[in-house]
């Protein structure tokens, strides 16, 4: 069953927009107009979720798809970055990366996903994606040459699909091969701190945080977002660095045609080049 997606809009066409507009986020120093960055995020990954049936009200199996399913643990992705300066103190910046996994493993144990129960020994392939678009306002309450802090405002935005297949029972179609798929898109609001520091003239420490912990409409949501990274600016416009960033999300939806849960980390390592201007 196939569920459909409940926002008609993409935050993919605001994002094109402000990317030829400006440029995007977080790898700027404080003198920087327009910046944008590419980086190779590898992180460690833990997923669990479960996705209730919609037929009845029997609750799903909650899944750690990691070890469960065989899905990898630790997958490497380019995450892009872009930002741009509104006067001296305002700023708006947009992030994108995405992780897609696929695996094939024979259960040990029963599972009930959404209207389908797959059972022991069922050689189920399992995909789950996440795409993650971050975009943002910012106000710095202090910015100088050397230094720059601020708090902003916007929306972390999931936009994540999951399927099971294989050999298993369905509510309402019985034995046979099922494929079990569902998908949603979620935006949560954020607040967050920023701020970033010229060591020396070639290099710049920068960091920031965002969180939520917020229930609204059909959907109650967790998210704690950060990252650290040194700049190493080799020449006036161009630079390059290593960072880490850490991932904390939980989403629980409890609509009408889509109840369950998701929650993830993806916490890791990242290496950067990135320009300014």
């Amino acid at each position: 069953m196939r569920m459909q997606r409940h926002f008609t809009w993409r935050p993919v066409a605001a994002a094109a927009v402000l990317a030829c507009v400006s440029g995007a986020a977080s790898a700027e120093s404080p003198q920087d107009r327009y910046w944008m960055g590419l980086e190779y995020f590898y992180p460690t990954i833990s997923t669990t979720a479960h996705i209730d049936a919609t037929a009845t009200s029997r609750p799903g199996t909650s899944i750690k798809l990691e070890d469960e399913l065989a899905l990898s643990d630790r997958k490497g992705t380019p995450y892009l970055d872009f930002g741009m300066r509104l006067g001296e103190n305002w700023r708006l910046e947009f992030e994108y990366y995405a992780l897609k996994r696929e695996s094939t493993k024979a259960l040990t144990r029963v599972i009930d996903w959404g209207d389908t129960t797959f059972p022991i020994g069922a050689n189920v392939t399992s995909k789950f994606d996440s795409t993650i678009y971050r975009l943002t306002g910012g106000y710095s309450f202090v910015k100088s040459q050397q230094a720059e802090a601020g708090v902003g405002f916007g929306f972390h935005i999931t936009d994540f699909a999951t399927q099971l297949s294989g050999q298993g029972t369905g509510v309402l179609t019985g034995a046979a091969f099922q494929r079990e798929a569902h998908d949603a898109l979620v935006p949560l609001p954020t607040v967050g701190l920023y701020g970033s520091y010229v060591v020396s003239p070639v290099l710049i420490v920068r960091g920031r945080v965002d969180f939520l912990s917020l229930k609204y409409g059909d959907y109650d949501g967790r998210l704690v977002n950060w990252m650290a990274a040194l700049d190493w600016r080799f020449s006036k416009n161009v630079g390059a660095g290593i960072g880490y960033r850490y991932v904390d999300y939980k989403v629980e939806a409890t609509k009408s045609d889509f109840t369950g849960e998701v929650k993830y980390t993806f916490k890791g390592p990242t290496i950067f080049i990135n320009a300014g201007f």
